[in-house]
């Protein structure tokens, strides 16, 4: 995946120029906030060198700290660069009020070290690292740096909010009248960017800028910040030179050119090591989809990924044969062995670029790199598309990977010639739990066994929870999955059967008690079927939160339990059946006697995989009804002797 961390980290690092409001009048309108940034400006000039475009940014910034208790909290500081983006002329320091005056303390001491990513397309980051001094109340913290753009292709977006409230900030663009310059503003619906245009000699000159913006408060199920947060994207579409009019990132056909290039001389022949491998393996296979299943899940199972790109090697894959040998690879090392062995076994596979789920741009709207961080690889059968992520060892083969479901995907089918499509999102029926539960009452205690299958993306994330765990880590798994009924759950013995490898279908058994869950009054016994209440503490609080819940699949959860009626008893009362469904979710709640059993059974269907703000009211309303649902209980009577 690329690490466009350069760019996201690039708005913590912006700005100057402080108004003439008081400390004290900051602090009344950000009263929760220990500092603010007061200003964050980011220059950008665009310039030719030996006839081509290229770039060159100054970044300012300047954090007003508006109590003591800052001190601690944001002494610390990081300024992001790499290959393509040269850190030039970096300056900190910290001004300290002295009386009527400020009195500068330079930060002495900097150290520039890698800057890692969990995922990455090309990560040969660094990230310089200091400590600013003094940071009491009233003084401002001051960091100035530039960076020289070597490939104008890869021009950071400009966000107007950070970690901090920002009082100002003014992103300038200056770029040679000849050249054709445009942006994108997004996240804008409130028109918080203003923009403003102005032709200057020969240079045009675009300046956006925003107030007192505040980053919205972060969730960990929330999407990315570029899915929400106000920025803008600047790219160059066409410049003039010698030989006239050229293009740069008009179009998408520009943007396919300019990454197929980075495909021209790899894996150009085959190897007599990989027309072996990829003969062993599709022999004796039935059909084109069984030979493609199984070089996906030998590649799955022997390849490792690994990601460490420096340079251009974030965007050139290595050779297949090369990756094969050291049984290792990034993204599109992977995506690379892939399509060469699928080729060489005569399927029509080819390189894709794709972007996942942390990324919102189309590419008809933002014909650009940062709009892909990752490279699969795409096989058509027929008239199937089949998205391949090597990545993942535990993806299902005809699943595409959960991070990159409804993204579009740029498939390479010859040096001229691409398509656009758009990854499927897996439906519900395909994720399923299946959780069969066999309870008894004695002495107002529940014992029971649970019998709960995982498939689909369930059982894939059962087989990566479960991939690295001890005996001890594996029963916590275990008990975090099959606890219901209450707090005084206790686990008994349980097993773990890996049903099915390839298809990641996983079944747990165990066996249950929860002390004190049914209740007797008088001749009768209450019970609520309802073990496991599943969602019920999800309303969402739509006074405070202000962005999207990102969720990673839809799904299917269905619950049966079955209680043995207790000697002596018998059903004074079942809760009618209930059926609830929108376009976000359904639910059933069923009820049922059959012999000396008492049936209850419940479905749960996730409709979404992004449950948008508009919706939540919506969501809670579902919520609600179902929680009320929850609180039925049945009720058991004494037979009269």
């Amino acid at each position: 995946m690329k690490n466009f961390k350069w760019f996201f980290a690039a708005f913590t690092l912006i700005a100057i120029n402080a108004g003439a409001q008081s400390v004290d009048d900051i602090q009344k309108r950000y009263p929760q906030d220990h500092a603010v940034i007061l200003n964050m400006n980011r220059e950008t000039r665009i310039f030719y060198k030996n006839g081509e475009p290229v770039a060159e940014s100054k970044t300012e910034t300047e954090i007003l700290v508006l109590d003591d208790k800052a001190n601690g909290i944001y002494n610390k500081y990081k300024v992001f660069h790499g290959s393509f983006d040269e850190l030039k002329n970096l300056e900190a320091y910290t001004k300290v009020p002295d009386g009527s005056k400020y009195k500068r303390i330079k930060v002495e001491t900097m150290k520039t070290q890698s800057s890692r990513s969990s995922g990455v397309f090309f990560d040969d980051s660094k990230e310089t690292v200091f400590d600013f001094p003094a940071m009491m109340k009233g003084a401002i913290a001051t960091v100035s740096h530039t960076e020289y753009h070597k490939d104008a292709h890869l021009l950071s977006p400009f966000y107007f909010s950070s970690y901090l409230p920002i009082i100002n900030a003014k992103f300038t663009v200056s770029y040679p009248a000849d050249m054709q310059l445009k942006y994108i503003l997004k996240n804008n619906a409130e028109g918080k960017i203003q923009m403003k245009e102005e032709k200057k000699g020969r240079q045009v000159v675009y300046e956006f800028t925003a107030s007192d913006s505040k980053s919205k408060d972060n969730y960990g199920d929330a999407p990315a910040r570029s899915y929400f947060e106000p920025h803008v994207i600047v790219h160059i579409a066409s410049f003039k030179n010698d030989n006239g009019n050229q293009n740069f990132l008009s179009s998408v056909d520009d943007l396919y050119k300019w990454n197929y290039n980075f495909l021209k001389s790899v894996n150009t022949t085959t190897d007599p090591l990989l027309k072996h491998l990829s003969d062993s393996l599709t022999a004796g296979a039935s059909s084109e989809k069984e030979k493609a299943k199984r070089i996906y899940q030998w590649v799955q199972a022997n390849i490792k990924y690994v990601a460490f790109e420096e340079g251009l090697e974030g965007f050139v894959p290595r050779q297949a044969i090369d990756v094969c040998n050291k049984k290792y690879g990034d993204c599109k090392d992977m995506a690379g062995l892939l399509t060469t062995l699928m080729r060489v076994a005569g399927l029509k596979a080819y390189y894709t670029w794709i972007g996942t789920r942390d990324i919102p741009y189309e590419y008809a709207e933002v014909p650009l790199p940062i709009t892909d961080n990752h490279m699969i690889s795409t096989v058509n059968i027929g008239n199937e598309w089949i998205f391949l992520d090597g990545t993942d060892p535990n993806c299902i083969f005809g699943f595409p990977s959960k991070g990159i479901q409804g993204k579009q995907s740029l498939v390479g089918i010859n040096e001229t010639e691409y398509k656009v499509l758009r990854v499927p999102e897996q439906p519900a029926e395909t994720n399923v739990v299946v959780d069969t539960t066999f309870i008894s009452i004695s002495s107002n205690s529940v014992k029971g066994r649970s019998n709960v299958y995982y498939n689909g993306y369930f059982g894939s994330d059962a087989f990566n929870s479960l991939l690295y765990r001890d005996s001890k880590e594996a029963k916590d798994y275990v008990k975090a999955r099959i606890s219901k009924g209450s707090n005084k759950f206790i686990l008994g013995d349980y097993n773990i059967d890996y049903f099915n490898r390839n298809e990641k279908v996983i079944n747990i058994k165990a066996n249950f008690e929860v002390p004190d869950y049914a209740k007797n009054i008088a001749n009768e016994m209450y019970i609520n079927l309802n073990l496991d209440k599943s969602f019920s503490t999800s309303i969402i609080d739509t006074a405070k939160r202000k962005v999207a819940v990102d969720k990673d699949f839809k799904y299917s959860i269905k619950q049966c339990t079955i209680l043995d009626m207790p000697e002596g008893y018998k059903v004074n009362y079942l809760p009618e059946n209930y059926n609830f469904s929108n376009d976000l979710f359904s639910f059933s709640l069923l009820y049922s006697q059959k012999d000396n059993k008492v049936i209850a059974t419940k479905e749960f269907v996730s409709k979404t995989i992004l449950l948008e703000t508009k919706d939540f009211q919506k969501w809670n309303n579902g919520i609600n009804e179902l929680t009320n649902q929850y609180k039925k209980q049945i009720v058991l009577q004494k037979k009269v002797p």
